[in-house]
């Protein structure tokens, strides 16, 4: 977690930024995982679930067009796992995440109609995320041929199988911080003065694994394959404030222009 706080003190204390927007970010993810080995990718069939994230946002104006912007969210991603070869075999993950995308963007002006301006953005960056758990539930055909029904867990990190509940998914060596890449379009709308509105749309594409291990039950009736990366889409709707930062700089100067003794 010190990687976070590092890259958003940095950020925050740097003085060379002439405009600041500060707010709240809320939006809905779509996302799933990809396997980079032919073998499982021929054993089981990944379809995306949806979640959610919520945090704040801060955007700093770098040049004239140009903006980096970067976010501290609490987000939900998952995926939904299916044997091919046991279509009975299900597994529904969601996964817990504090996510810090970091984005740099280019500005272009836009209108509605004849007369209603707004500017629509591109950019690109890093996303640097810290698993913090998750749960899912689990039905296997082994399940079905012993009569039980579906299996709810959480998932927990380095237990022993001693330690370990019955009703908890352990995964042995984790990634607990994932790094990855964004691809951003959106826009941004002023509905007065030193407020803006910015509606995002974000491709995440994962480079870490989630894990290096599977993640294991204490029945042992199914290792859940984490050697995947995360992709999705997010959709994010941001109220921000400006601060002005840049009108604080107005009529100072840097010039002594005390008389000569």
């Amino acid at each position: 977690m010190k990687t976070f706080f590092s890259i958003a003190l940095l950020l925050v204390g740097t003085s060379t930024f002439s405009q600041v927007l500060v707010g709240p970010e809320v939006g809905a993810n779509y996302s799933w995982t990809s396997f980079g080995d032919k073998d499982l990718k021929s054993a089981y069939k990944v379809s995306p679930t949806f979640g959610y994230h919520v945090g704040g946002h801060l955007g700093f104006k770098v040049r004239k067009r140009f903006f980096l912007h970067t976010s501290l969210l609490y987000a939900t991603k998952g995926r939904v796992l299916q044997g091919k070869d046991d279509p009975l075999t299900k597994n529904t993950s969601t996964y817990r995440y504090i996510d810090m995308p970091i984005s740099y963007t280019v500005d272009f002006k836009g209108k509605i109609g004849k007369s209603k301006e707004f500017k629509y953005f591109l950019g690109v960056g890093p996303n640097v995320s810290y698993w913090l758990g998750g749960k899912g539930k689990l039905y296997t055909s082994e399940l079905k041929a012993n009569n039980f029904d579906e299996v709810h867990y959480k998932i927990v990190f380095k237990k022993s199988p001693d330690a370990q509940a019955d009703d908890e998914m352990n995964v042995d060596v984790p990634n607990r911080l994932q790094l990855g890449l964004n691809l951003v379009a959106g826009a941004v709308f002023e509905p007065g003065q030193r407020q803006r509105i910015m509606f995002t749309i974000r491709y995440e594409l994962g480079h870490s694994y989630i894990a290096k291990s599977n993640g294991t039950f204490n029945q042992d009736y199914f290792q859940d394959p984490l050697q995947s990366r995360s992709q999705g889409f997010r959709v994010s709707l941001a109220y921000l404030y400006d601060l002005k930062t840049e009108d604080r700089k107005k009529g100072k100067s840097t010039i002594d222009r005390r008389k000569p003794k």
